[in-house]
């Protein structure tokens, strides 16, 4: 099972081509939500398309007991995209006010803290904010966890006519590099 984190920025559409992409590779996929996340694209596209539930909440009373924890226990990889600049430092820190953030720090690990699963971060934002040293510093502290980074790229950002660093990969990118890499 792959577990698909989406978090809110204009890029929350590619996901939806990202879920379509793993599920026509044969994967199984969750997903989890911020809540701004679901103001850019509906819990129930998700859902339709993967078959499963959506969650958002952590609070969520139709969602599984501790859905943060029994969908990071039960994921072959994460990959979280797009990833906004507020997750990154969500995730850089601890941070687990949302269930995308509290998904990705309950991945297990081993008693020596690596990875028992490799987690996959694709940003996406506007250029100042992803060349901002806080932004930067939250990158390298999260490599430093042993998460991998897929783009971002050059090219057309959110706002109309802005072009710079910051646009997240092209869904088929991001996707051939996780199955790529869950390969081996």
């Amino acid at each position: 099972m792959i577990l698909l984190g989406v978090t809110g920025s204009i890029a929350a559409y590619k996901a939806v081509e990202i879920l379509r992409l793993l599920m026509k590779a044969g994967r199984d996929v969750h997903v989890v939500m911020t809540p701004s996340a679901t103001r850019f694209v509906g819990p129930l596209t998700f859902q339709g398309l993967s078959g499963h539930p959506v969650f958002s909440d952590t609070l969520d009373p139709q969602a599984y007991q501790m859905a943060h924890l029994a969908l990071a226990e039960k994921a072959k990889a994460v990959i979280i995209a797009p990833a906004s600049a507020e997750s990154l430092s969500q995730m850089a820190r601890g941070g687990a006010h949302d269930l995308v953030a509290a998904s990705v720090l309950s991945v297990p690990r081993t008693t020596a803290g690596k990875l028992k699963v490799p987690v996959f971060i694709a940003p996406a934002m506007h250029e100042s904010m992803w060349l901002h040293p806080a932004t930067q510093a939250n990158v390298k502290t999260l490599q430093s966890y042993g998460y991998q980074f897929i783009g971002p790229e050059k090219g057309d950002l959110g706002r109309t006519g802005d072009t710079g660093m910051g646009r997240m990969s092209d869904p088929q990118t991001i996707v051939a590099q996780l199955l790529k890499i869950r390969a081996r």
